[in-house]
């Protein structure tokens, strides 16, 4: 039989509770313990679940930063790897073993994780009489171990690790390894083609990423302005909400490049688009505070001098007076009107019912799927996985957050 080494203890963030729902694993954690309870080794990455990330105020964890994680499938090597001739542990074994199993189970992949099959912190401490109650915040309190930055994998799995080890120095009976345990320990799992797996990591809070201009290529003008019809649609529908997402900075470079821009050519275009934004905030002779900071906002999302606003404004005055042709582009962002068809993805952080009535009663129709007339799909996360969020951006339908559409949605009169 093979040697165990130790433990295992592994945390995961999921989606959601069932895996009947079709509930995936969002990030997960290893941290090896060495039979004296003394912290070894850890790993984690996000995973790409390939659908909504729901309840993220809960895990915190950021469609931008999960759709670059690999998928379930390309780290199950390296995670079986990482478990292999090891007691498997977590805090409440059940929860992390039945998402184990579906996600093997996804890739035709037998495994050993049943209830009994791995160490339950959860229990043991009730084993131990802790006197505290089930959740590893409680528990670990209890215990007098360290506070963590609890909801994520790692510190998770590093909490259950240091009460494993808190239970193996005062508690060993409460911890003592079952037959089962260290069957699962030594399951045969089938070979797995050798290789790096690249672990993606959520942003840190406060870290701000780096402009989407930053990924063009500066390079002097060409001669005769560049066709840029395709790259101002996309920056019509990327501010519809007023922010700019990571998938829809993606898109805008990738707009780029298919029409061979340079970065200073798009600062012009972005530079251009904000003057028609100041022509139409200028339409009615007047242009309000609300004008004034929506086109201060357009231009920090465009990497401009938020300075220039005001100088385009008096350059812009005199074309009130004197108005020519400009392509629509509305000051202030998303507009509704009675009769659109609007769709909904994610956890939304008001009760989706009253976001559905609120909407009826201005005659907008909240519908459950997407289409070419769905006028938008309002998302909890703009960058979300959902199947409804690919939908929208394969037929063109602009993605904008849930906020940016309750704003839109209190203009219109019930």
């Amino acid at each position: 039989m093979k040697p165990v080494h130790g433990y295992a203890v592994i945390d995961t963030e999921t989606t959601g509770i069932r895996t009947g729902w079709h509930h995936r694993i969002a990030e997960i954690a290893v941290v090896h313990v060495d039979p004296h309870g003394r912290t070894t080794d850890e790993w984690v990455t996000l995973v790409n679940p390939d659908r909504d990330l729901g309840p993220q105020a809960i895990h915190g964890i950021r469609a931008a930063d999960a759709r670059r994680a690999p998928r379930f499938g390309d780290l199950a090597g390296e995670l079986v790897r990482r478990l292999s001739g090891r007691v498997v542990v977590a805090h409440n074994w059940a929860f992390d073993a039945m998402h184990l199993r579906a996600e093997f189970g996804r890739l035709g992949i037998d495994t050993p994780f049943e209830s009994d099959a791995g160490l339950c912190t959860m229990r043991a401490a009730g084993r131990a009489r802790l006197g505290s109650g089930r959740s590893l915040i409680d528990c670990c309190a209890a215990a007098r171990l360290s506070e963590r930055s609890w909801h994520t994998a790692l510190d998770d799995a590093r909490g259950a690790g240091d009460l494993l080890g808190f239970l193996l120095r005062t508690a060993p009976n409460a911890v003592a390894t079952t037959e089962t345990q260290l069957r699962a320990a030594q399951w045969a799992w089938p070979r797995f083609e050798p290789g790096a797996v690249r672990t993606v990591q959520r942003t840190a809070i406060g870290q701000v990423e780096p402009h989407f201009l930053a990924r063009l290529v500066e390079r002097m003008p060409r001669d005769g302005e560049p066709v840029a019809d395709a790259y101002f649609a996309m920056l019509d529908d990327a501010l519809l909400d007023r922010q700019i997402s990571a998938t829809e900075g993606d898109a805008l470079v990738e707009v780029a490049h298919d029409l061979g821009l340079h970065k200073n050519e798009v600062l012009a275009l972005h530079l251009s688009y904000l003057r028609d934004l100041a022509r139409e905030a200028w339409a009615d002779q007047v242009v309000t505070d609300d004008e004034r900071k929506d086109l201060l906002t357009v231009a920090t999302l465009l990497a401009l001098d938020p300075g220039i606003v005001e100088t385009i404004l008096d350059e812009e005055r005199d074309s009130a007076r004197a108005p020519v042709p400009a392509p629509e582009r509305k000051a202030g962002g998303l507009t509704l009107r009675p009769g659109d068809k609007v769709v909904l993805t994610g956890t939304m952080r008001r009760d989706r019912a009253d976001i559905v009535a609120e909407a009826a009663a201005v005659g907008v129709r909240v519908t459950t799927s997407v289409s070419k007339q769905t006028r938008v799909l309002a998302a909890a996360d703009p960058d979300s996985l959902s199947g409804k969020a690919k939908r929208a951006r394969e037929c063109g339908v602009p993605v904008v957050s849930e906020a940016a559409f309750l704003k839109a949605l209190a203009k219109l009169e019930p």
